[in-house]
């Protein structure tokens, strides 16, 4: 696995983001460029979006949409908060208020998109990627459809001289996932587990981004590419290193997988349904982001993609059983905290279902593990 770094000049997770048929065009080109690479970048018009939210009156009161707690935030609002009345930032304003899931779909159809000196021009591989999140579903491109109060804004705030000039910040970010993330090792792992491959990983991050994270994989062409949303890796000075790593891994691990057990899940849809419609057991319905999984698949598929990392941990660490303790207690708090009161009891039995035999395919669990949901 080749790890490719490109910032592109030109050219708390809860979401998972769907695109539409023909989002995309993967040519020959693209594929040689792109096959069984990851590719770690802060595209240029992706982050004038995230700018743009940023200086929101939302964007100005949600620490958890975006990042408040860096100085590259601070920067932002230094340089573009004069302009926080012009009409592009109103319009974003207007449509976060209207649904936090805007700021997915404003940022991930940016990707469609690169400068032609002061104009917007489609790259003309993806196409309208964000069409929805969850039950909000979109039928126009918001990039599209207010391309031209984007450009106005860029061109009047300065923003591309400004990206510019941040290039070796940016250059940061790209280092800090190459030491810590270690996607490839992920992406190997993954694929020993679930009969399904995807070609390319591609990350979109951004100092901007915070606790809403989102994943898809398009195809086109018998390519798979997934593009990940996240954030920048963290650095936490009270834990260890080896805990920071994982921490670190498991905010992009459990975005992955949702790319591998998903369309495995969906071969079970019918047991899962009659298993997990049993929301009152499932799910703390009183905890709003909750809201953001609204069927029974979705539901199976969070508990198994934040239990899936325990194993991988077991797997990869076989010798640090502190770092593994360390791991299930911080995935059954965060999965209580995100209103999943299960997590702890299926998890366990994940783990008990996966030491039976000598690393199975997660295919092999299912029909147990829902035997086992199914008494709950």
């Amino acid at each position: 696995m080749r790890i490719f770094l490109i910032i592109v000049l030109s050219t708390f997770s809860f979401v998972c983001l769907y695109g539409q048929d023909n989002a995309v065009r993967f040519n020959e080109a693209y594929i040689k460029l792109n096959d069984n690479k990851v590719n770690i970048e802060i595209p240029e018009v992706q982050e004038l979006t995230l700018i743009m939210m940023a200086i929101t009156d939302h964007g100005l009161k949600d620490s958890n949409m975006v990042n408040h707690k860096n100085s590259y935030h601070q920067e932002v609002l230094s340089h573009f908060s004069k302009f926080k009345d012009h009409k592009a930032i109103k319009i974003c304003d207007s449509l976060l208020q209207k649904s936090l899931i805007y700021y997915i779909l404003i940022s991930s159809n940016s990707y469609g998109f690169q400068f032609d000196g002061d104009s917007l021009i489609r790259t003309n591989v993806y196409t309208f990627p964000g069409k929805g999140v969850g039950t909000v579903e979109i039928h126009e491109d918001p990039i599209v459809l207010y391309r031209k109060e984007i450009e106005d804004f860029a061109k009047k705030s300065g923003f591309r001289k400004f990206y510019q000039s941040h290039k070796p910040y940016y250059q940061t970010i790209i280092d800090d996932y190459i030491k810590y993330a270690a996607i490839d090792k992920q992406k190997k792992w993954l694929e020993s587990k679930f009969d399904y491959k995807i070609n390319s990983y591609r990350v979109l991050t951004s100092g901007l981004i915070g606790g809403i994270n989102a994943t898809h994989t398009f195809e086109d062409n018998n390519f798979k590419e997934m593009l990940l949303y996240l954030p920048v890796i963290k650095h936490q000075a009270d834990i260890d290193q080896d805990f920071n790593r994982a921490l670190n891994s498991r905010v992009i691990f459990t975005e992955i997988d949702h790319n591998y057990v998903g369309p495995l899940s969906s071969t079970f849809k019918n047991h899962i349904d009659t298993i997990f419609d049993r929301r009152s057991i499932w799910v703390d319905s009183t905890n709003k982001s909750t809201n953001h999984y609204p069927n029974p698949i979705k539901v199976f598929d969070e508990y198994l993609t934040w239990g899936l990392f325990i194993l991988y941990i077991m797997d990869t660490e076989p010798k640090n059983q502190i770092l593994l303790s360390k791991v299930r207690e911080n995935i059954d708090d965060r999965m209580k905290l995100k209103g999943f009161p299960k997590s702890k009891e299926f998890n366990e039995e994940l783990v008990r279902l996966y030491n039976q035999n000598d690393f199975p395919k997660i295919r092999n669990i299912y029909t147990d593990l829902l035997k086992w949901s199914s008494k709950q």
